[in-house]
């Protein structure tokens, strides 16, 4: 769920209109829309470089790889490719590596993650919620999920000397979207620290990274939201993080579900049974040093559970994921769990 996390320093000040500039002592701002969300970008630059110019650019550029709304982007010529055909995405260093990065959570969580689950998104109605249809057919269920396969049998790169080629192997249609923003807040810090700018935060969707300190000489804060239906981003916090040098995403289904005959549907969806989630897991925040990863895991966790997710981690220490679940119990009370990276992340002095 996008959204989720606003700063409680300068981020205020921040309008929804495109591309607003404020120049702050030794620190600029920038806000404006991408990939149908906002994005907030907030630098330290001695040069007071206006760089609004260049992020529209970097953004327009990534959604000419990877989004599924752009009919040229190499994304829409994958998903456009007929079994048995290839593309060279050789001149798409962006899609390749995104494509890699989901690849990665892909096979790390057994399939929780799954950028092919696409079609089942559709089905459920979670593309237009006012026309969701819920007269669902077990049997077409079972049909899609034929198609919703990530592993390599049916998409994988291939490299041919310095060209790397998708390969398709079955009918496929992949969409970033857990990962794509995520992904951009990384581009567009690589790209803050190419010009030497150091001391920055960036966000795009509620998805963000920091580096160095805020304009206060203090490392950034970051509000985390109390998961309350119907609430707007930024009204009710559970808790309150200081994030130095790393980046955070959070995934939620208390925001975007929709409700028919008295039944809630979450918009996130099982890539194992095809249907949506039922578990009691309401926000998954993740913490680590790449924006990707922590918005690809986020997604993976809440497709998994809270029980499930704590077994992950107690088995995959080595990927150094902070994460922090906010549930119900038997009582629909709110209850929270972290594990220790986390623990030691929040308590850094």
């Amino acid at each position: 769920m996008k959204h989720l996390f606003y700063l409680l320093i300068l981020i205020i000040l921040l309008g929804a209109c495109k591309n607003k500039k404020e120049l702050l002592p030794d620190y600029y701002k920038v806000s404006g829309y991408a990939q149908g969300t906002t994005y907030n970008i907030i630098y330290r630059d001695s040069l007071q470089r206006d760089l609004s110019v260049q992020f529209d650019s970097v953004l327009t550029h990534f959604d000419g790889e990877l989004s599924i709304y752009v009919d040229t982007s190499t994304i829409s010529k994958v998903n456009q490719l007929a079994v048995g055909d290839s593309l060279d995405v050789s001149n798409s260093p962006l899609f390749v590596q995104c494509f890699t990065a989901a690849k990665t959570i892909y096979e790390n969580t057994n399939g929780a993650f799954n950028p092919a689950v696409y079609p089942l998104v559709k089905y459920w109605g979670f593309l237009n919620f006012e026309k969701a249809d819920t007269s669902f057919s077990q049997h077409e269920i079972d049909s899609i999920l034929q198609c919703i396969d990530f592993s390599d049998k049916a998409l994988r790169i291939e490299k041919t000397g310095t060209q790397n080629y998708l390969k398709k192997y079955k009918n496929s249609v992949i969409d970033f979207n857990a990962i794509a923003q995520g992904y951009s807040v990384d581009v567009i810090a690589d790209f803050l620290e190419t010009l030497g700018i150091y001391n920055y935060m960036v966000e795009v969707g509620g998805e963000l990274k920091t580096k160095g300190v805020n304009n206060k000489n203090k490392v950034w804060k970051i509000g985390i939201d109390r998961p309350v239906e119907h609430s707007a981003p930024g009204e009710q916090f559970q808790k309150i993080v200081k994030l130095n040098n790393l980046a955070l995403a959070t995934s939620g289904n208390y925001r975007k579900f929709y409700e028919k005959d008295g039944v809630k549907y979450s918009h996130t969806i099982d890539p194992i049974t095809g249907k949506p989630v039922t578990h009691q897991l309401l926000s998954t925040t993740v913490i680590t040093d790449n924006c990707a990863l922590a918005d690809g895991y986020a997604t993976a966790f809440m497709v998994m559970g809270t029980e499930k997710t704590k077994v992950f981690l107690e088995h995959n220490k080595q990927l150094d994921l902070g994460v922090f679940l906010i549930f119900n119990d038997s009582t629909s009370n709110y209850k929270t769990w972290k594990n220790e990276v986390f623990i030691d992340i929040v308590e850094q002095k």
